[in-house]
């Protein structure tokens, strides 16, 4: 399963109570059953970054413009490290 990573902005997500209301709920995190978006941060420069692992990019991308996003960058994760582990994620 492919991992994106996507920088932007998004109305109204600088502010704390908008961005709890996008993201609070679980339902939130999972744009279908095999894609889910596993963070989301809001930058101090007012831009967002969030990272997904689906099937198929299209797949993120709907999720963002649904969201709402405009969308600076959509890059495919090549390697992860996440406290201590490592995954070769893409070719």
């Amino acid at each position: 399963m492919g991992r994106w990573i996507a920088i932007g902005t998004a109305p109204g997500w600088d502010d704390i109570q908008t961005f709890t209301a996008e993201m609070k709920a679980t339902a939130q995190w999972r744009a279908d059953a095999r894609t889910t978006v596993t963070s989301v941060l809001a930058l101090g420069d007012g831009r967002l970054l969030a990272e997904c692992h689906a099937v198929k990019r299209e797949d993120f991308e709907a999720w963002l413009k649904k969201k709402g996003w405009q969308v600076e960058s959509l890059t495919p994760i090549r390697h992860l490290a996440r406290t201590g582990e490592i995954w070769k994620v893409a070719g």
